[in-house]
């Protein structure tokens, strides 16, 4: 991994670099995402499952938040996937009322965080249980001096992009892929949240560097031999074996 020292590569563009600009996020409002979540709770169960809408805190804190109301175990409180700090995001997760000591969801008080709906459910919400998120994005001072802007979102209709993790994937200025990387190489225990992030950057970063290959060879948005693919509108996963050429 060649960002041990937490400086994140120039990743190849599709279209060649930026030639517009705007600024982007300058408000929490400017970003909002919404979860999509795979199943719906039953509303029966020792599991609350709660959709939060939450403004400029990250879902790990508003986790250890919700632990701390019911009087449980971290381990115990359950969520889908996690979410930007910086915006204002719907999102579900899922607390053990099992032994709780406090049951009672109305009372509990998070800073920054609404309840929008709760609901019973014989599970803990798991890591990956989303049909996908919804985002909403405002863009302010927009220019575009080259004057190609139409023509590029042309061929972004047309071709699509690559679809990089972005920066806040690896932590700032890539500090959790350079974590991951002395992890990976000393070894050694961590935090069971500590573990899952420095995985997700170490993932994150090697899916970017494959693609960013992709972009440079002009093949990132076909199916060549060996790629994993995903059956469109089903969670089927095959290898793909192309034919030779004759």
């Amino acid at each position: 991994m060649t960002a041990a020292e937490g400086a994140l590569p120039q990743w190849a563009y599709a279209l060649g670099p930026p030639t517009a600009s705007a600024v982007m996020r300058s408000r929490l409002e400017d970003f909002h995402v919404e979860e999509l979540p795979l199943v719906e709770a039953s509303g029966e169960g020792n599991h609350l499952w709660l959709e939060l809408e939450k403004r400029g805190a990250n879902t790990d804190w508003v986790a250890g938040q919700l632990a701390r109301a019911a009087g449980i175990p971290r381990r115990d409180v359950g969520y889908a996937g996690m979410k930007d700090r910086h915006g204002v995001t719907r999102q579900w997760f899922s607390v053990s009322l099992q032994e709780a000591s406090d049951s009672d969801w109305e009372r509990w008080s998070i800073s920054d965080v609404v309840v929008l709906r709760a609901r019973r459910h014989t599970r803990k919400l798991k890591r990956g249980a989303l049909r996908g998120n919804r985002f909403r994005l405002v863009l302010r001072d927009l220019a575009d001096p080259a004057g190609d802007l139409e023509d590029r979102l042309e061929a972004v209709c047309a071709l699509g992009v690559p679809n990089y993790f972005g920066p806040q994937r690896f932590g700032h200025g890539g500090r959790n892929v350079a974590s991951a990387a002395r992890w990976l190489e000393s070894g050694g225990r961590l935090p069971r949240n500590k573990r899952s992030i420095y995985l997700s950057a170490a993932r994150s970063f090697l899916f970017n560097e494959v693609l960013s290959s992709r972009v440079e060879a002009g093949n990132w948005n076909r199916i060549i031999d060996g790629d994993i693919a995903l059956l469109d509108g089903s969670r089927s996963v095959f290898s793909c074996q192309m034919p030779d050429d004759v």
